[in-house]
């Protein structure tokens, strides 16, 4: 399981870096090697969102600090002093509820797992959520996008004690690829901003 898991960890760090090196450094390759192809590769890039290259390097910089590309593919929220898992929780399913998105499941996976082994786990918990109409019109535009949906948000205790909310960076979904049609755009915007009013009210317990 090591090995594989160390493998899993390189494909994804090279994805990254592989993405991020080719849209920052493109030009220079440009001038140092030449030829029909490279330019071919370079008009491919141009296609991209305008906000592309904003988004490789910041997970660029992520993976750098971390050495970790899960990290760089995240975002994070860490519950505020005195706001339990139960509060974040609550706050999380009320928020989500004034939004009009639906919570479509949850895995209480330490819990599941201390009932397998009978042995005290921290804290893991996993929410879904979704608006299907957005959802539907994501996988109309690629089939790839069922890869994001429903939306998860996870709460983790780390091993300090302390609780996390995590979830998908959705700007590699939104800007880094060539940039979506006006109507689905503003859609996954809305949706992004959404689950992140989820995050930051449930990691501060706001009603």
């Amino acid at each position: 399981m090591t090995i594989i898991r160390n493998i899993l960890a390189i494909i994804g760090l090279l994805a990254i870096i592989g993405a991020g090196f080719a849209y920052t450094k493109f030009n220079s390759m440009m001038a140092q090697m030449g030829g029909m192809d490279i330019a071919a590769e370079k008009t491919a890039l141009d296609q991209l969102d305008p906000k592309a290259k904003d988004v490789y390097m910041t997970m660029w910089k992520k993976l750098k600090e971390s050495g970790n590309s899960a990290d760089a593919t995240v975002v994070k929220y860490p519950l505020a002093e005195g706001v339990s898992p139960e509060d974040a929780e609550e706050a999380m399913k009320f928020v989500a509820n004034e939004h009009n998105i639906k919570a479509v499941g949850e895995l209480p996976l330490s819990q599941q797992v201390q009932l397998e082994t009978g042995k005290e786990q921290r804290f893991l918990k996993i929410y879904q959520f979704c608006n299907p109409q957005t959802a539907m019109k994501m996988v109309d535009f690629s089939d790839a996008f069922s890869a994001y949906l429903p939306c998860r948000i996870a709460m983790v205790q780390d091993k300090a004690g302390k609780y996390n909310l995590y979830s998908l960076d959705m700007d590699m979904m939104i800007y880094g690829g060539k940039t979506l049609p006006p109507e689905l755009h503003a859609e996954a915007v809305k949706v992004q901003e959404i689950i992140t009013d989820i995050m930051k009210r449930g990691a501060a317990g706001d009603f």
